[in-house]
Parts: structure tokens; sequence; C-alpha cells
């Protein structure tokens, strides 16, 4: 878990863009309520996305249903709630360590600092609420709400080799 952190720590640097063909192919498999979803986010996060919906043709084959690809690419569009940058976020992280994740998330109804840094920590459930508002499917919604707690994934409406290959695409 740590050096996912790490590892996200360091590409979430740099402010480039995704490539615009990437870009378009999202474009392509999202629908057209959920592209505003994911442009919105900031770039770091949707390079993240993209390479985790690319990773799922790799993980499940090139004819993989687009479902779950846009299930991979749209599960962290409740980020853009939070407007913290990467030093932000890192500090987020580290006061669900040291203070607990629910004292954190229940800061998210809290102006300023303290509300962003609540609002990241439920990223989760925010995106699922965006996801639902733009009609996704419930696969769709679910696995945003889910994706941090391993412990919901036998529940998800999502079959067992889909979850695995999602999980492993988001690292």
């Amino acid at each position: 878990m740590i050096g996912h952190y790490v590892r996200r720590f360091f590409t979430s640097l740099s402010r480039t863009p995704p490539a615009s063909a990437d870009e378009e192919w999202v474009a392509e498999v999202l629908t057209a309520a959920e592209w505003p979803l994911f442009a919105r986010l900031a770039n770091a996060d949707r390079r993240h996305l993209v390479h985790c919906g690319r990773e799922m043709i790799e993980l499940l084959g090139p004819d993989t249903d687009t479902v779950w690809v846009r299930t991979s690419v749209l599960h962290d569009v409740g980020k853009v709630h939070a407007q913290l940058g990467t030093l932000g976020r890192s500090l987020s992280t580290v006061l669900v360590y040291t203070l607990g994740g629910d004292r954190v998330r229940g800061w998210s109804d809290r102006p300023g600092w303290r509300g962003r840094c609540g609002r990241y920590e439920c990223h989760a459930e925010l995106g699922a609420a965006d996801l639902r508002a733009a009609g996704s499917p419930a696969a769709v919604t679910a696995w945003a709400r889910d994706h941090h707690h391993r412990d919901r994934f036998g529940a998800l409406p999502i079959p067992t080799p889909v979850v695995a290959a999602l999980d492993r695409a988001d690292r």
C-alpha cells in the first residue's frame, strides 16, 4: 500500500496532460454524460485513469466489455470535489493514518482546508453520486464507491475476475 502511495506521489508531480490520443480514446469509451466527469479532473488523475482503462484491456483482453473499461476509467472521478493538489492529498492521507479515517471524513462538510481533506477522503462516495447522476450503470457506481474497501468486493455487482482486474489496474 505504501509503495502505491509513493509511486502515485511522484507521478502526480507532473502537470502534463494525457496524450491527446489517450483522451480521444477515453471520449470514445465513455458516454456523453460521463465524459465531463473525467474531463474536469486534474491532469495527474486523468493520466492515472487512462492507465487504469488501458490496463483493463491488457488484463482482460482486447474484447473486454466497455462497461469494465468505463468502470476503471471513472473510479476516481470524485477526487475533483476536494480541490487538493499533490501535497494536500499527501497530507490528507497522513492525517487519515494519524487521526483516523472517520475523523477526517467527518470534516467533509466544513469550509476551507479541513473540508477539502474530508472531501478527498470521501471521494469514492462523492464520485459514485456523480456517476449515478450521470446515469452510469450500477457496476460503475458500485466500483467507484467501494474500490478502497476490499471487504466489500464480494458483494459488488461485478464478476470476481473483473473485480480482481479492476483492483490490479488501480496500482
